[in-house]
């Protein structure tokens, strides 16, 4: 296994605005891939914030609506997992033929350990009313897409099961540090097994719903299919 530390590579940019790059091959497979080599996904640009007046919103259908600031956050039970994140586009520039999306090679994918607080740990706190269906949670980053027609925030759903899974993180560590602005400081949604169009990013509030969240990005581009069943 290459040495990271031994090294100084770089990520290999597949988009400057906004910024796509993938980590390079030889780094994939370790055990944790360096803040610095992480692969990096955005839908749009950076967005700004302000880390010392930052809250973050519980709502929706809930009984007790939560305002957390960071310091509240990071006092509650944690947990570290190990997780890879994989864009679900990962290697799309072998597909034949030719597909519509980022031209992805092999290192749209990074592993490392994440630290957080299950979000349904805090779930349980906001105490979540019956018929609660979804978990949509919002990011700050936001912008115009070319099939879209108007400003949309990044925003994600969950089905009510997946948010309460023991191992689905809203995270403030990536290996032993505050994650890296670029990864989603100061919090980051986790879901292990899932492609990491799921980890939202920046999380601005969780709202819990009794409906199919219809945000433009669920149901164009990023949307996660249910399996039928017979």
């Amino acid at each position: 296994m290459v040495d990271q530390n031994a090294v100084n590579p770089n990520l290999i940019t597949r988009r400057l605005q906004p910024k796509n790059q993938e980590t390079p091959i030889q780094f994939v497979e370790a055990d944790r891939v360096h803040n610095h080599l992480f692969f990096r996904r955005n839908h749009f640009s950076y967005p700004a914030l302000s880390y010392s007046n930052f809250w973050l919103a519980i709502n929706g259908l809930i009984t007790t609506p939560i305002l957390l600031s960071m310091q509240q956050n990071i006092k509650l039970p944690s947990k570290t997992l190990k997780v890879v994140l994989e864009c679900s586009g990962d290697k799309r520039e072998l597909f034949e033929p030719k597909v519509f999306g980022e031209q992805w090679g092999k290192g749209a994918i990074s592993q490392g350990y994440w630290k957080g607080v299950p979000l349904y740990t805090l779930l349980q706190l906001a105490r979540i009313k019956g018929g609660a269906k979804e978990v949509v949670v919002e990011g700050y980053d936001c912008g115009q897409k070319t099939e879209l027609d108007k400003v949309y925030s990044f925003s994600k759903r969950l089905p009510i099961e997946k948010a309460l899974h023991p191992d689905t993180l809203v995270a403030y560590e990536y290996n032993g540090q505050s994650i890296p602005f670029k990864h989603g400081y100061p919090l980051r949604l986790i879901v292990p097994q899932w492609y990491a169009m799921a980890s939202v990013k920046w999380i601005k509030q969780i709202r819990i719903i009794s409906s199919n969240f219809q945000g433009a990005l669920s149901i164009k581009g990023l949307c996660i299919l249910s399996e039928s069943r017979e």
